[in-house]
Protein backbone atom coordinates (compact mmCIF):
# COMPACT_ATOMS: atom_id res chain seq x y z
CA UNK A 1 0.00 0.00 0.00
CA UNK A 2 2.80 2.38 0.88
CA UNK A 3 4.53 1.56 -2.38
CA UNK A 4 1.36 2.41 -4.24
CA UNK A 5 1.10 5.77 -2.48
CA UNK A 6 4.66 6.62 -3.52
CA UNK A 7 3.89 6.08 -7.16
CA UNK A 8 3.83 9.25 -9.34
CA UNK A 9 0.47 10.99 -9.59
CA UNK A 10 0.42 10.48 -13.35
CA UNK A 11 0.36 6.69 -12.88
CA UNK A 12 -2.50 6.85 -10.37
CA UNK A 13 -4.89 8.50 -12.83
CA UNK A 14 -7.41 6.38 -14.68
CA UNK A 15 -6.63 5.93 -18.38
CA UNK A 16 -9.33 8.34 -19.48
CA UNK A 17 -7.65 11.13 -17.51
CA UNK A 18 -4.60 11.04 -19.74
CA UNK A 19 -6.30 10.40 -23.07
CA UNK A 20 -6.55 13.18 -25.58
CA UNK A 21 -10.01 14.29 -26.59
CA UNK A 22 -10.76 15.03 -30.21
CA UNK A 23 -11.28 18.75 -30.81
CA UNK A 24 -14.59 19.87 -32.35
CA UNK A 25 -14.86 20.12 -36.12
CA UNK A 26 -14.87 23.93 -36.02
CA UNK A 27 -11.68 23.93 -33.97
CA UNK A 28 -10.02 21.51 -36.40
CA UNK A 29 -11.01 23.72 -39.32
CA UNK A 30 -9.61 26.77 -37.54
CA UNK A 31 -6.35 24.95 -36.83
CA UNK A 32 -6.08 23.82 -40.45
CA UNK A 33 -6.71 27.36 -41.67
CA UNK A 34 -4.10 28.72 -39.28
CA UNK A 35 -1.57 26.11 -40.41
CA UNK A 36 -2.29 26.96 -44.05
CA UNK A 37 -1.71 30.67 -43.35
CA UNK A 38 1.57 29.97 -41.60
CA UNK A 39 2.71 27.77 -44.49
CA UNK A 40 1.78 30.46 -47.03
CA UNK A 41 3.61 33.15 -45.04
CA UNK A 42 6.67 30.90 -44.73
CA UNK A 43 6.86 30.45 -48.50
CA UNK A 44 6.45 34.19 -49.07
CA UNK A 45 9.25 34.83 -46.59
CA UNK A 46 11.53 32.34 -48.34
CA UNK A 47 10.80 33.97 -51.71
CA UNK A 48 11.63 37.41 -50.31
CA UNK A 49 14.83 36.09 -48.72
CA UNK A 50 16.01 34.58 -52.01
CA UNK A 51 15.18 37.81 -53.87
CA UNK A 52 17.10 39.97 -51.38
CA UNK A 53 20.05 37.57 -51.40
CA UNK A 54 20.12 37.52 -55.21
CA UNK A 55 20.21 41.33 -55.27
CA UNK A 56 23.06 41.45 -52.74
CA UNK A 57 25.13 38.88 -54.62
CA UNK A 58 24.40 40.50 -57.99
CA UNK A 59 26.38 43.54 -56.82
CA UNK A 60 29.43 41.36 -56.15
CA UNK A 61 31.79 40.86 -59.08
CA UNK A 62 33.61 37.57 -59.52
CA UNK A 63 36.75 39.34 -60.76
CA UNK A 64 38.84 42.26 -59.50
CA UNK A 65 38.35 45.85 -60.62
CA UNK A 66 40.66 48.85 -60.67
CA UNK A 67 38.96 52.07 -59.57
CA UNK A 68 40.60 55.40 -60.42
CA UNK A 69 39.54 58.89 -59.39
CA UNK A 70 40.92 62.15 -60.79
CA UNK A 71 39.92 65.77 -61.41
CA UNK A 72 40.85 68.34 -64.02
CA UNK A 73 41.96 71.87 -63.10
CA UNK A 74 40.64 71.49 -59.55
CA UNK A 75 37.19 70.46 -60.72
CA UNK A 76 34.92 67.77 -59.37
CA UNK A 77 36.71 64.39 -59.33
CA UNK A 78 35.35 61.69 -61.62
CA UNK A 79 35.53 57.96 -60.96
CA UNK A 80 36.25 55.25 -63.49
CA UNK A 81 36.63 51.49 -63.07
CA UNK A 82 37.70 48.61 -65.28
CA UNK A 83 38.32 44.86 -64.87
CA UNK A 84 41.82 44.03 -63.61
CA UNK A 85 43.82 40.81 -63.87
CA UNK A 86 46.53 40.78 -61.21
CA UNK A 87 49.95 39.51 -62.28
CA UNK A 88 51.97 40.33 -59.17
CA UNK A 89 50.96 41.01 -55.61
CA UNK A 90 47.75 40.62 -53.66
CA UNK A 91 44.76 42.97 -53.73
CA UNK A 92 45.47 43.75 -50.07
CA UNK A 93 48.99 44.94 -50.89
CA UNK A 94 50.23 48.45 -51.56
CA UNK A 95 52.27 47.60 -54.66
CA UNK A 96 51.00 45.30 -57.40
CA UNK A 97 51.00 44.82 -61.14
CA UNK A 98 48.19 43.79 -63.46
CA UNK A 99 46.56 43.95 -66.88
CA UNK A 100 43.53 46.15 -67.43
CA UNK A 101 40.77 45.39 -69.94
CA UNK A 102 37.88 47.57 -71.11
CA UNK A 103 35.67 48.05 -74.16
CA UNK A 104 36.13 51.14 -76.37
CA UNK A 105 32.81 52.59 -75.24
CA UNK A 106 34.01 52.25 -71.64
CA UNK A 107 37.21 54.23 -72.20
CA UNK A 108 38.41 56.43 -69.32
CA UNK A 109 37.00 59.98 -69.13
CA UNK A 110 39.03 63.01 -70.16
CA UNK A 111 40.10 63.81 -66.58
CA UNK A 112 41.83 60.44 -66.27
CA UNK A 113 42.90 60.22 -69.91
CA UNK A 114 44.76 63.53 -69.59
CA UNK A 115 46.86 62.12 -66.73
CA UNK A 116 47.30 58.67 -68.29
CA UNK A 117 47.41 59.27 -72.07
CA UNK A 118 48.90 55.83 -72.77
CA UNK A 119 46.20 53.98 -70.85
CA UNK A 120 44.56 51.45 -73.16
CA UNK A 121 42.88 48.08 -73.00
CA UNK A 122 45.44 45.35 -72.44
CA UNK A 123 47.94 47.67 -70.75
CA UNK A 124 50.08 46.29 -67.93
CA UNK A 125 50.05 48.77 -65.07
CA UNK A 126 52.20 49.22 -61.99
CA UNK A 127 49.78 50.14 -59.24
CA UNK A 128 50.63 51.77 -55.93
CA UNK A 129 47.89 52.24 -53.32
CA UNK A 130 48.69 55.03 -50.87
CA UNK A 131 47.16 56.35 -47.69
CA UNK A 132 43.63 57.78 -47.51
CA UNK A 133 42.69 56.15 -50.81
CA UNK A 134 45.25 57.99 -52.91
CA UNK A 135 47.85 56.31 -55.11
CA UNK A 136 49.61 56.24 -58.44
CA UNK A 137 49.56 54.42 -61.77
CA UNK A 138 52.99 53.95 -63.40
CA UNK A 139 54.32 56.66 -61.09
CA UNK A 140 51.61 59.22 -61.94
CA UNK A 141 49.70 60.47 -58.89
CA UNK A 142 45.90 60.33 -58.89
CA UNK A 143 43.26 61.50 -56.43
CA UNK A 144 42.17 57.93 -55.82
CA UNK A 145 43.44 54.44 -56.60
CA UNK A 146 41.62 51.37 -55.32
CA UNK A 147 41.63 47.68 -56.15
CA UNK A 148 38.19 46.25 -55.47
CA UNK A 149 38.45 42.50 -55.02
CA UNK A 150 36.12 40.04 -56.64
CA UNK A 151 34.65 37.05 -54.88
CA UNK A 152 37.43 34.72 -56.02
CA UNK A 153 40.18 36.99 -54.68
CA UNK A 154 38.36 37.45 -51.37
CA UNK A 155 38.10 33.71 -50.84
CA UNK A 156 41.70 33.05 -51.89
CA UNK A 157 43.16 35.66 -49.54
CA UNK A 158 40.88 35.03 -46.54
CA UNK A 159 42.64 34.56 -43.21
CA UNK A 160 41.60 31.19 -41.81
CA UNK A 161 42.45 32.26 -38.25
CA UNK A 162 39.63 34.82 -38.24
CA UNK A 163 36.79 32.29 -38.25
CA UNK A 164 37.77 30.60 -34.95
CA UNK A 165 38.23 33.99 -33.29
CA UNK A 166 34.83 35.14 -34.49
CA UNK A 167 33.22 31.88 -33.41
CA UNK A 168 34.73 32.15 -29.93
CA UNK A 169 33.39 35.70 -29.54
CA UNK A 170 29.97 34.63 -30.80
CA UNK A 171 29.77 31.73 -28.34
CA UNK A 172 30.71 34.06 -25.49
CA UNK A 173 27.91 36.38 -26.66
CA UNK A 174 25.43 33.49 -26.43
CA UNK A 175 26.53 32.91 -22.82
CA UNK A 176 25.72 36.55 -22.08
CA UNK A 177 22.30 36.17 -23.71
CA UNK A 178 21.62 33.05 -21.68
CA UNK A 179 22.64 34.80 -18.46
CA UNK A 180 20.21 37.62 -19.23
CA UNK A 181 17.32 35.21 -19.75
CA UNK A 182 18.27 33.18 -16.65
CA UNK A 183 18.22 36.41 -14.61
CA UNK A 184 14.77 37.31 -15.97
CA UNK A 185 13.47 33.82 -15.20
CA UNK A 186 14.49 34.14 -11.56
CA UNK A 187 13.09 37.67 -11.34
CA UNK A 188 9.75 36.44 -12.73
CA UNK A 189 9.50 33.61 -10.20
CA UNK A 190 10.48 30.83 -12.63
CA UNK A 191 13.82 29.71 -11.19
CA UNK A 192 16.01 27.17 -12.95
CA UNK A 193 19.70 26.39 -13.09
CA UNK A 194 21.96 28.39 -15.39
CA UNK A 195 23.03 25.20 -17.20
CA UNK A 196 19.43 24.13 -17.79
CA UNK A 197 18.62 27.56 -19.23
CA UNK A 198 21.73 27.27 -21.40
CA UNK A 199 20.58 23.92 -22.72
CA UNK A 200 17.19 25.34 -23.69
CA UNK A 201 18.81 28.43 -25.25
CA UNK A 202 21.15 26.36 -27.40
CA UNK A 203 18.38 23.99 -28.43
CA UNK A 204 16.43 27.07 -29.50
CA UNK A 205 19.40 28.20 -31.60
CA UNK A 206 19.43 24.77 -33.23
CA UNK A 207 15.74 25.07 -34.13
CA UNK A 208 16.46 28.52 -35.56
CA UNK A 209 18.69 26.69 -38.05
CA UNK A 210 16.48 23.75 -39.01
CA UNK A 211 13.14 25.59 -38.79
CA UNK A 212 13.86 29.20 -39.82
CA UNK A 213 10.89 31.47 -39.44
CA UNK A 214 9.58 34.66 -37.94
CA UNK A 215 9.30 33.30 -34.38
CA UNK A 216 12.39 31.10 -34.45
CA UNK A 217 13.55 29.61 -31.19
CA UNK A 218 12.03 32.33 -29.00
CA UNK A 219 8.54 30.85 -29.12
CA UNK A 220 10.02 27.47 -28.29
CA UNK A 221 11.88 28.87 -25.29
CA UNK A 222 8.64 30.38 -24.04
CA UNK A 223 6.91 27.04 -24.54
CA UNK A 224 9.49 25.10 -22.52
CA UNK A 225 9.55 27.73 -19.78
CA UNK A 226 5.75 27.70 -19.52
CA UNK A 227 5.62 23.89 -19.36
CA UNK A 228 8.24 23.82 -16.61
CA UNK A 229 6.34 26.37 -14.48
CA UNK A 230 2.61 25.79 -15.07
CA UNK A 231 1.69 27.94 -12.07
CA UNK A 232 3.64 30.84 -13.67
CA UNK A 233 2.89 30.24 -17.34
CA UNK A 234 2.42 33.92 -18.20
CA UNK A 235 5.56 34.89 -16.29
CA UNK A 236 7.62 32.32 -18.18
CA UNK A 237 6.46 33.63 -21.56
CA UNK A 238 7.01 37.26 -20.53
CA UNK A 239 10.67 36.51 -19.78
CA UNK A 240 11.22 35.61 -23.43
CA UNK A 241 9.49 38.80 -24.62
CA UNK A 242 11.42 40.91 -22.10
CA UNK A 243 14.65 39.24 -23.19
CA UNK A 244 14.10 40.41 -26.76
CA UNK A 245 12.93 43.87 -25.71
CA UNK A 246 16.03 44.51 -23.59
CA UNK A 247 18.25 43.25 -26.39
CA UNK A 248 16.65 45.49 -29.02
CA UNK A 249 16.54 48.51 -26.71
CA UNK A 250 20.22 48.16 -25.82
CA UNK A 251 21.12 47.66 -29.49
CA UNK A 252 19.58 50.99 -30.48
CA UNK A 253 21.36 52.73 -27.59
CA UNK A 254 24.73 51.26 -28.61
CA UNK A 255 24.06 52.23 -32.23
CA UNK A 256 23.22 55.79 -31.15
CA UNK A 257 26.42 56.12 -29.11
CA UNK A 258 28.56 54.68 -31.92
CA UNK A 259 26.97 56.84 -34.64
CA UNK A 260 27.28 59.97 -32.49
CA UNK A 261 31.06 59.65 -32.08
CA UNK A 262 31.83 58.28 -35.56
CA UNK A 263 32.90 60.39 -38.54
CA UNK A 264 30.62 62.16 -40.99
CA UNK A 265 30.25 59.09 -43.18
CA UNK A 266 27.42 57.90 -40.94
CA UNK A 267 25.85 61.33 -40.48
CA UNK A 268 22.74 60.32 -42.42
CA UNK A 269 22.11 57.56 -39.87
CA UNK A 270 22.14 59.77 -36.79
CA UNK A 271 18.57 61.03 -36.99
CA UNK A 272 16.84 57.67 -37.65
CA UNK A 273 18.99 55.87 -35.06
CA UNK A 274 18.30 58.61 -32.50
CA UNK A 275 14.58 58.39 -33.27
CA UNK A 276 14.59 54.60 -32.78
CA UNK A 277 16.50 54.82 -29.49
CA UNK A 278 14.32 57.66 -28.21
CA UNK A 279 11.15 55.86 -29.27
CA UNK A 280 12.03 52.65 -27.43
CA UNK A 281 13.15 54.59 -24.35
CA UNK A 282 9.93 56.61 -24.34
CA UNK A 283 7.87 53.45 -24.79
CA UNK A 284 9.59 51.89 -21.78
CA UNK A 285 9.01 54.97 -19.64
CA UNK A 286 5.32 55.06 -20.57
CA UNK A 287 4.94 51.34 -19.96
CA UNK A 288 6.71 51.29 -16.59
CA UNK A 289 5.14 54.42 -15.02
CA UNK A 290 1.67 54.19 -13.51
CA UNK A 291 0.63 57.74 -14.49
CA UNK A 292 0.96 57.36 -18.28
CA UNK A 293 -0.55 53.86 -18.11
CA UNK A 294 -3.60 55.16 -16.26
CA UNK A 295 -3.97 58.10 -18.64
CA UNK A 296 -3.76 55.76 -21.66
CA UNK A 297 -6.12 53.26 -19.94
CA UNK A 298 -3.76 50.55 -21.11
CA UNK A 299 -5.34 47.63 -19.26
CA UNK A 300 -8.83 48.57 -20.46
CA UNK A 301 -7.61 48.67 -24.06
CA UNK A 302 -5.87 45.31 -23.68
CA UNK A 303 -9.02 43.79 -22.20
CA UNK A 304 -11.00 44.71 -25.33
CA UNK A 305 -8.58 42.92 -27.65
CA UNK A 306 -8.97 39.25 -28.64
CA UNK A 307 -7.70 37.07 -25.78
CA UNK A 308 -7.66 40.23 -23.69
CA UNK A 309 -7.57 38.40 -20.36
CA UNK A 310 -4.35 36.67 -21.38
CA UNK A 311 -2.82 39.98 -22.52
CA UNK A 312 -3.77 41.61 -19.22
CA UNK A 313 -2.11 38.75 -17.36
CA UNK A 314 1.04 39.12 -19.45
CA UNK A 315 0.99 42.86 -18.87
CA UNK A 316 0.75 42.33 -15.12
CA UNK A 317 3.88 40.17 -15.14
CA UNK A 318 5.67 42.67 -17.35
CA UNK A 319 4.87 45.36 -14.81
CA UNK A 320 6.38 43.25 -12.05
CA UNK A 321 9.66 43.11 -13.98
CA UNK A 322 9.55 46.79 -14.93
CA UNK A 323 9.29 47.80 -11.27
CA UNK A 324 12.60 46.10 -10.44
CA UNK A 325 15.33 48.58 -11.47
CA UNK A 326 18.22 46.26 -10.59
CA UNK A 327 16.85 43.63 -12.95
CA UNK A 328 16.37 46.21 -15.69
CA UNK A 329 19.89 47.62 -15.29
CA UNK A 330 21.50 44.17 -15.18
CA UNK A 331 19.58 43.09 -18.28
CA UNK A 332 20.66 46.22 -20.15
CA UNK A 333 24.26 45.77 -18.99
CA UNK A 334 24.36 42.18 -20.24
CA UNK A 335 22.80 43.35 -23.51
CA UNK A 336 25.47 46.03 -23.96
CA UNK A 337 28.19 43.43 -23.38
CA UNK A 338 26.51 41.09 -25.86
CA UNK A 339 26.38 43.71 -28.62
CA UNK A 340 30.03 44.71 -28.11
CA UNK A 341 31.08 41.05 -28.20
CA UNK A 342 29.03 40.38 -31.34
CA UNK A 343 30.58 43.44 -33.00
CA UNK A 344 34.02 42.12 -32.06
CA UNK A 345 33.19 38.80 -33.74
CA UNK A 346 32.06 40.62 -36.90
CA UNK A 347 35.18 42.84 -36.76
CA UNK A 348 37.44 39.77 -36.78
CA UNK A 349 35.49 38.25 -39.65
CA UNK A 350 35.81 41.46 -41.68
CA UNK A 351 39.54 41.65 -40.97
CA UNK A 352 39.93 38.02 -41.95
CA UNK A 353 38.37 38.79 -45.34
CA UNK A 354 40.62 41.81 -45.80
CA UNK A 355 38.41 44.78 -44.83
CA UNK A 356 40.27 47.37 -42.75
CA UNK A 357 37.50 49.62 -41.46
CA UNK A 358 37.69 50.43 -37.75
CA UNK A 359 35.99 48.67 -34.84
CA UNK A 360 33.86 51.77 -34.21
CA UNK A 361 32.57 51.60 -37.77
CA UNK A 362 31.89 47.87 -37.37
CA UNK A 363 29.99 48.65 -34.16
CA UNK A 364 27.76 51.05 -36.10
CA UNK A 365 27.30 48.59 -38.96
CA UNK A 366 26.54 45.56 -36.78
CA UNK A 367 24.03 47.28 -34.51
CA UNK A 368 22.20 49.10 -37.32
CA UNK A 369 22.15 46.07 -39.63
CA UNK A 370 21.07 43.63 -36.92
CA UNK A 371 18.34 46.00 -35.72
CA UNK A 372 16.87 46.37 -39.21
CA UNK A 373 17.31 42.65 -39.92
CA UNK A 374 14.97 41.97 -37.01
CA UNK A 375 12.10 43.37 -39.11
CA UNK A 376 10.24 40.21 -40.20
CA UNK A 377 10.62 40.54 -43.96
CA UNK A 378 12.45 37.25 -44.54
CA UNK A 379 13.29 34.21 -42.40
CA UNK A 380 16.23 35.06 -40.18
CA UNK A 381 16.75 38.33 -42.09
CA UNK A 382 18.39 36.35 -44.92
CA UNK A 383 19.20 38.64 -47.83
CA UNK A 384 18.19 41.73 -45.85
CA UNK A 385 21.32 41.47 -43.71
CA UNK A 386 23.54 41.03 -46.77
CA UNK A 387 22.13 44.17 -48.42
CA UNK A 388 22.51 46.15 -45.19
CA UNK A 389 26.07 44.97 -44.55
CA UNK A 390 27.07 45.66 -48.14
CA UNK A 391 25.55 49.15 -48.15
CA UNK A 392 26.91 50.10 -44.72
CA UNK A 393 30.39 48.82 -45.55
CA UNK A 394 30.31 50.96 -48.69
CA UNK A 395 29.09 53.93 -46.63
CA UNK A 396 32.06 53.44 -44.30
CA UNK A 397 34.46 53.58 -47.24
CA UNK A 398 34.80 49.82 -47.58
CA UNK A 399 33.73 47.32 -50.20
CA UNK A 400 30.21 46.08 -50.89
CA UNK A 401 31.64 42.65 -51.69
CA UNK A 402 33.47 42.47 -48.37
CA UNK A 403 30.34 43.59 -46.55
CA UNK A 404 28.28 40.83 -48.15
CA UNK A 405 31.08 38.35 -47.50
CA UNK A 406 31.24 39.35 -43.84
CA UNK A 407 27.49 38.95 -43.48
CA UNK A 408 27.61 35.47 -45.03
CA UNK A 409 30.53 34.50 -42.78
CA UNK A 410 28.52 35.74 -39.79
CA UNK A 411 25.62 33.53 -40.88
CA UNK A 412 27.95 30.54 -41.16
CA UNK A 413 29.06 31.10 -37.59
CA UNK A 414 25.45 31.40 -36.41
CA UNK A 415 24.82 28.12 -38.23
CA UNK A 416 27.79 26.53 -36.46
CA UNK A 417 26.52 27.66 -33.05
CA UNK A 418 23.07 26.34 -33.93
CA UNK A 419 24.50 22.95 -34.86
CA UNK A 420 26.44 22.90 -31.60
CA UNK A 421 23.13 23.63 -29.90
CA UNK A 422 21.73 20.54 -31.58
CA UNK A 423 23.93 18.47 -29.30
CA UNK A 424 21.80 19.68 -26.38
CA UNK A 425 18.83 17.82 -27.84
CA UNK A 426 20.85 14.59 -27.84
CA UNK A 427 21.43 14.65 -24.08
CA UNK A 428 19.16 12.66 -21.72
CA UNK A 429 15.61 13.94 -22.01
CA UNK A 430 16.36 15.43 -25.41
CA UNK A 431 13.62 13.47 -27.17
CA UNK A 432 10.92 15.14 -25.09
CA UNK A 433 12.53 18.54 -25.62
CA UNK A 434 12.62 18.06 -29.39
CA UNK A 435 8.92 17.22 -29.31
CA UNK A 436 8.26 20.39 -27.31
CA UNK A 437 10.16 22.55 -29.79
CA UNK A 438 8.39 21.01 -32.77
CA UNK A 439 5.04 21.72 -31.14
CA UNK A 440 6.11 25.31 -30.51
CA UNK A 441 7.23 25.66 -34.13
CA UNK A 442 3.67 24.72 -35.17
CA UNK A 443 2.42 27.79 -33.32
CA UNK A 444 0.50 26.05 -30.55
CA UNK A 445 -0.30 28.32 -27.58
CA UNK A 446 1.84 28.47 -24.45
CA UNK A 447 -0.37 30.61 -22.22
CA UNK A 448 -3.97 30.54 -21.18
CA UNK A 449 -6.18 27.69 -20.11
CA UNK A 450 -5.43 24.38 -21.75
CA UNK A 451 -6.33 20.77 -21.20
CA UNK A 452 -2.92 19.97 -19.82
CA UNK A 453 -2.43 22.88 -17.48
CA UNK A 454 -4.22 21.33 -14.55
CA UNK A 455 -2.58 17.93 -14.80
CA UNK A 456 0.83 19.58 -15.12
CA UNK A 457 0.23 21.58 -11.98
CA UNK A 458 -0.70 18.45 -10.09
CA UNK A 459 2.43 16.58 -11.06
CA UNK A 460 5.01 19.34 -10.53
CA UNK A 461 6.31 20.54 -7.22
CA UNK A 462 6.65 24.21 -6.28
CA UNK A 463 9.08 26.19 -8.44
CA UNK A 464 10.11 23.17 -10.57
CA UNK A 465 13.07 23.38 -12.93
CA UNK A 466 12.37 24.28 -16.53
CA UNK A 467 12.50 21.46 -19.03
CA UNK A 468 10.52 18.38 -19.95
CA UNK A 469 12.99 15.97 -18.40
CA UNK A 470 12.08 17.28 -14.94
CA UNK A 471 8.31 17.10 -15.48
CA UNK A 472 5.78 14.30 -15.11
CA UNK A 473 3.33 15.92 -17.48
CA UNK A 474 0.98 13.45 -19.12
CA UNK A 475 -0.81 15.66 -21.64
CA UNK A 476 0.18 18.53 -23.89
CA UNK A 477 -1.14 22.01 -23.22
Amino acid sequence: MAAQQNRPAAQLRPPQAVQRTQPPATQRMSEQSSASSRSWMRWVGIALALSFLWYALAQVSLGDHLVLRASKDGGVPVTWSAPLSLLEGNWRGKELKGDIEFEPEAAPPAEIGALLPELSSGSTLTIQVGEEGKGSIDGIELDGVEVRPGLSSILKSADGNALPLGLAALMFATLLINTRWWLLLHAAGCPTSWLNALRITYTGLFFNVILPGLSGGDLARGWIAARGHPERRSAAVVTVVADRVFGLWAMTLVALAAVSISDLRFESLRLPVAAAAAGLTLAWVIYSLEGPRRWLRLQERLQRLPKGSILVDLDRVGQELAQRPKVVLCSLGLSFANHFTSALAIFWLARGLGEEISFLQILVISTVANTLSAIPLAPGGLGVGEILFGGLFRMAGGSWALGVGTSLAWRLELLAVGLIGGLASLLPGGREMRQEFRAAAKGEPVVGNSPGSQSTSETNHQDPPIGPEDSTTVSSP
